[in-house]
């Protein structure tokens, strides 16, 4: 979603997306909704026009007995017994106990709702929020937000009305994007470690031609790495990560923004990603590292990417930067920095036009945060919600504890020494001190964006270039300056502001069926083209592929969701009374 919206809706409709889930609800929902949103959006858009230079208002005064609700999360390293929890429950009363899921997350959540037996508090993407609905597992939240939400409504602004579904009800709570520039820390999401880029003298490197070029002779001359087989390029097949490794390289290296796995052209036509031609050309590069005994043989029967990266012998993926993160604080620990990695944006030419930095109003998206019938006062959590969408809530989960995170130097906030030095040493950092919960859609707790500022007139988060510059090893520095760049989003073009991403939306419920036999296709097909012992065997697959999805209903599957867009988009204009 954007917001510079005349602009943002027509680059949005102009953009060729994809979506990880296969998201929506029917047109004539739809059209409901935006009925909804039409007749709602003018007050409060006037209400807050004069709001817009207002102070935060004031946390709504929770009860401070104690409460505590039960939230599902994958985390195994997420407590509430840190610093900034603590002040969390001192100021709302409020805990959470985490219930911990281990093995395959949406088997799980499936298990909950058949049983009736869930968390009180679901961290769940769109689809799986469809499914809760569906079972009747939870409640709405527009009436508890009215009386204890004042800074959700405030944050939210002229946007609020997109937290409703087809409906006219709010059945979960995200984030709210007040920033309108791209994060310091954007990344592409083609990693490359910094030991292949020095041999090959640092050279620039544009398409993936170039980057099999220099992996294999990196590997040529580097069979081992600490005595074991060295690895070109790996991926996870067989969980949730199948998207994010085999679908999203299609769209970067497509130079498109991110709309899960589907793709826009510029008339607003949906069109499958998996199967496009540029899908093609993705898997034939995959079967080229492949043939050439670059590519990881164990990515077919591995579900988590990041386990492998963590090796340090992998000299190259696709890997969002947020599944990197920890594993390069690690190898700096360990003595070897030069296991980390560069992020370049890498296309199929070199003439590709990169649109994929993108910025959108909300964070609605894989992960919102749902109320279940099972939670006890229910606007005691909506209160604690509502507290960190306050300016004290924000400065608190983003900036942490005055005194022992942060300090205020001349009416601005400033990270402290000792901060700094344990964010770039200790990968356990966020979790010990409790900057990390579940994801609300950028970051955690809530966050209103990097970039944004609050009433105060400082920075909502620290999240800013100086920041990340101050972050950076030795290492890093010097790599980048090797390219002229001081951070990792030099390397991408301006951010663009979009209206919202396919993949945040509710899947379409009347090709439920449709899509679930075309995705069961691509999973069946993918390591057949991968492994192709050569081009006739490849052809051969691509066809069975297409065919399959074709015979499954993949033209309902693209109109449904090409509907679902312009439904998207027509709500949204109505939500802003555009």
């Amino acid at each position: 979603m954007s917001k510079t919206w005349k602009k943002g809706l027509t680059l949005m409709a102009a953009s060729v997306m994809l979506t990880g889930v296969m998201a929506g609800c029917s047109s004539n929902k739809n059209g409901e909704s935006n009925t909804t949103a039409s007749n709602n959006g003018g007050n409060t858009q006037a209400t807050n026009a004069k709001n817009d230079d207002a102070s935060t208002t004031e946390p709504t005064k929770a009860p401070l007995e104690p409460i505590t609700y039960s939230m599902n999360t994958t985390d195994e390293k997420l407590t509430w017994d840190t610093p900034i929890q603590k002040v969390f429950t001192e100021k709302t009363g409020v805990s959470l106990k985490y219930d911990l899921i281990v093995g395959d997350e949406t088997q799980k959540e499936d298990l909950w709702l058949a049983s009736g037996d869930y968390p009180d508090i679901m961290a769940m993407g769109p689809q799986e929020i469809q499914k809760y609905k569906d079972g009747g597992a939870l409640i709405p939240l527009n009436d508890l937000i009215d009386q204890y939400g004042p800074n959700i409504k405030e944050k939210f602004g002229e946007y609020f009305n997109l937290l409703k579904d087809a409906d006219g009800k709010i059945w979960s709570i995200y984030g709210v994007n007040k920033s309108r520039e791209a994060k310091a820390d954007a990344a592409a999401s083609f990693i490359v470690q910094y030991d292949v880029l020095k041999e090959a003298g640092y050279p620039e490197i544009k398409t993936l031609d170039q980057l099999y070029d220099i992996l294999k002779a990196y590997k040529d001359k580097h069979p081992q790495i600490d005595g074991k087989d060295t690895i070109g390029f790996s991926g996870a097949m067989t969980g949730w990560q199948v998207n994010i490794e085999y679908n999203n390289p299609i769209i970067s290296a497509s130079g498109l923004p991110d709309h899960g796995n589907f793709r826009i052209d510029t008339n607003g036509n949906v069109e499958y990603n998996p199967v496009s031609e540029d899908a093609k050309k993705y898997y034939g590069f995959l079967n080229k590292l492949y043939q050439n005994g670059l590519y990881d043989k164990e990515a077919f029967s591995q579900d988590d990417l990041s386990k492998k990266l963590a090796q340090g012998r992998v000299l190259a993926a696709y890997a969002p930067k947020w599944m990197v993160g920890d594993i390069e604080t690690q190898f700096r620990q360990d003595g070897h920095p030069e296991r980390q990695y560069a992020y370049l944006p890498l296309h199929f030419t070199e003439d590709t036009v990169d649109t994929s930095n993108s910025v959108v109003p909300t964070f609605a998206g894989s992960l919102q945060w749902a109320v279940t019938t099972t939670a006890k006062n229910p606007e005691r959590f909506i209160q604690f919600v509502d507290y960190l969408f306050s300016d004290e809530g924000q400065i608190l989960s983003q900036w942490g504890i005055e005194g022992t995170h942060y300090e205020v130097k001349d009416g601005k906030r400033t990270l402290l020494p000792a901060e700094l030095e344990a964010r770039r040493t200790d990968p356990d950092h966020a979790n010990k001190e409790g900057f990390k919960g579940n994801g609300t859609g950028s970051g955690y707790w809530f966050n209103v964006g990097d970039g944004a500022k609050l009433s105060d007139g400082d920075y909502a988060t620290p999240l800013t270039k100086d920041y990340q510059m101050s972050i950076y090893d030795d290492m890093t520095k010097d790599v980048l300056s090797h390219y002229g760049k001081q951070i990792w989003a030099d390397f991408l073009q301006p951010a663009e502001v979009v209206p919202g991403y396919l993949w945040q939306l509710s899947p379409p419920e009347n090709i439920s069926l449709q899509a679930k036999k075309i995705e069961e296709a691509w999973k069946k097909y993918l390591p057949k083209l991968i492994m192709s012992k050569n081009q006739a065997d490849f052809d051969n697959s691509w066809d069975g592929m297409k065919s399959t999805m074709e015979k499954a209903g993949l033209k309902e599957v693209n109109g449904a969701y090409t509907q679902l867009w312009a439904d998207f988009n027509t709500k949204f204009k109505a939500s802003i009374n555009e």
